[in-house]
């Protein structure tokens, strides 16, 4: 996913020689059937020579994402808008972008008008992935302001397990869920974490990079000196979370989900 948020923070730095070099020498881009001219553009000279062509067409040209990046394996999916302003009226294309990621270049990407045909070509299901994550966001958004009242979210059969870290361990069921969470929680003053990220493995895995702000309670070391970049893992069905892995370490999430970091 790193790579193809550099290659969009590229383009809008206007680097094309940096956008060139994050392309494999055979890159194919294939766009949407109605592009004036729709490919498949084949080599990093051809996709480069398309792109030139294209941005000359503006006098300035920026991409916006407006959705999360959604991993599957090799494969990076995002819906962005391209706003373009002169040389007539102002351009506003909205559509998807599907990458595959090869050896850390992009290997072929493809463009969809339509974000629920991009899912599916990536093997997912737009609502699926819709209601997972806006479940997630929504269990974030109270543990960002402190409240961790709520288990509605959870399966009553529910793994929770802390992978790594000063005390890992796992429990089973809301009861032990409870238990393992007030465990946790109670190790720490002022305990917060601080989403960077959301990432859609699949239709049922949300991957959450987070950064930890807490004091221990008995060394008074504050935590977020200490580099503690984290994540969490949720496996969900029937929009409750069936699995919940907390990480210390943010590599060794993204080790045992086959991600690159």
């Amino acid at each position: 996913m790193e790579v193809v948020q550099a290659a969009f923070d590229a383009w809008n730095a206007g680097d094309m020689d940096r956008l060139r070099d994050m392309y494999d020498p055979n890159v194919v881009m294939q766009t949407v059937p109605d592009w004036p001219e729709p490919g498949p553009y084949v080599g990093r000279d051809a996709v480069m020579r398309q792109w030139g062509q294209m941005r000359a067409t503006w006098d300035a040209d920026a991409i916006e994402l407006i959705s999360d990046f959604i991993d599957s394996g090799d494969r990076v999916a995002v819906r962005l808008i391209w706003r373009g302003v002169g040389h007539g009226p102002e351009s506003n294309i909205e559509l998807t972008n599907l990458f595959t990621v090869r050896k850390g270049r992009i290997f072929y990407f493809e463009f969809f008008w339509d974000h629920a045909e991009a899912l599916e070509a990536l093997g997912l299901e737009d609502q699926a992935v819709s209601e997972n994550l806006d479940l997630v966001r929504s269990m974030y958004a109270a543990w960002e302001r402190g409240d961790y009242s709520a288990t509605e979210w959870a399966h009553p059969e529910i793994e929770y397990i802390i992978a790594d870290g000063p005390a890992p361990g796992s429990w089973s069921g809301l009861a032990g869920m409870a238990e393992g969470w007030r465990d946790f929680l109670g190790a720490w003053q002022e305990y917060r974490s601080e989403v960077e990220e959301y990432r859609v493995i699949d239709d049922e895995r949300v991957l959450v990079l987070v950064r930890a702000r807490a004091r221990g309670k008995t060394s008074g070391m504050d935590v977020e000196q200490m580099r503690w970049l984290g994540a969490s893992v949720f496996h969900l069905r029937d929009a409750k979370v069936t699995r919940f892995v907390i990480y210390f370490d943010r590599d060794r999430a993204l080790a045992d989900l086959g991600l690159e970091g």
